[in-house]
């Protein structure tokens, strides 16, 4: 019973030491910075692959982005993502449009190794 109410006794005068410490780690202001206009894209026309993709996007100096891509898949189709941030709370809106393209995707031949070839034998 000693020892229950000994082990109490230093708990409480640990915790009562401890008490609440200060961090002494410090907090970094926080900077926001304004949204830096931009503009890019890209183009991807590659025929013997049937490898046909874009993009372009912009922000405004707001911060709203708009923007798009399309690729073709081995389907045929041209898939086309539009996407828009209206700054509302909405968060990022897309839309997505399928249509036939008229291109004859290309399907890439399996690897095949190699043939061995026949050694020559010594006389």
């Amino acid at each position: 019973m000693k020892a229950v109410v000994m082990c109490m006794v230093i708990g409480v005068a640990c915790a009562a030491k401890l008490g609440r410490q200060e961090s002494h780690l410090k907090e970094e202001p926080s900077s926001t910075h304004a949204p830096q206009p931009y503009n890019f894209g890209f183009e991807v026309r590659d025929d013997d692959t049937t490898n046909y993709q874009n993009r372009a996007e912009v922000q405004d100096a707001e911060g709203r982005i708009k923007g798009s891509y399309s690729y073709v898949l081995p389907d045929g189709f041209v898939y086309t993502v539009t996407y828009e941030d209206k700054k509302d709370g909405n968060g990022l809106v897309q839309t997505v449009q399928k249509a036939p393209s008229g291109i004859e995707v290309v399907t890439p031949k399996p690897y095949a190794p190699p043939k061995k070839s026949v050694s020559q034998k010594r006389i």
